[in-house]
């Protein structure tokens, strides 16, 4: 792993911890700030850009389910179709993918409604 990403990633994770031990709801949005920067570092093609983007799907969808955010949810939800782009057919993580993005797209439609949203989540799960 890229040194720099690495750094970026551990330091978000241990924010992310504080955060679910409740020490304060600051460190959700500081991790979020890291992922962001940890996936400047992973342009497409790069070895660590399907972690960064899983990494920060998660902190979104988490910050979403505490603040109801529904650009958070709408911005995992792009994340999430990108990691399938890097999970093609065969790949041993593409259900688990696929399951996140059914899960994220279930969650839109409880919030924002639409038939297309709830079918695409069916398929998909």
């Amino acid at each position: 792993m890229d040194s720099e990403v690495k750094q970026f990633h551990l330091r978000a994770m241990s924010l992310v911890a504080k955060w679910e031990k409740g020490e304060g709801s600051s460190y959700i949005d500081e991790a979020i700030v890291l992922d962001r920067e940890a996936l400047g570092l992973c342009p497409p093609g790069h070895s660590e850009r399907e972690l960064s983007l899983i990494s920060l799907a998660s902190h979104l969808s988490n910050r979403y389910h505490q603040l109801g955010a529904t650009t958070d949810l709408q911005d995992a939800i792009v994340l999430c179709r990108e990691v399938l782009e890097l999970r093609p057919q065969g790949h041993p993580d593409r259900s688990m993918s696929l399951n996140t993005l059914a899960v994220f797209l279930s969650s839109r439609y409880k919030v924002l409604g639409g038939m297309q949203v709830l079918e695409e989540a069916i398929v998909l799960n």
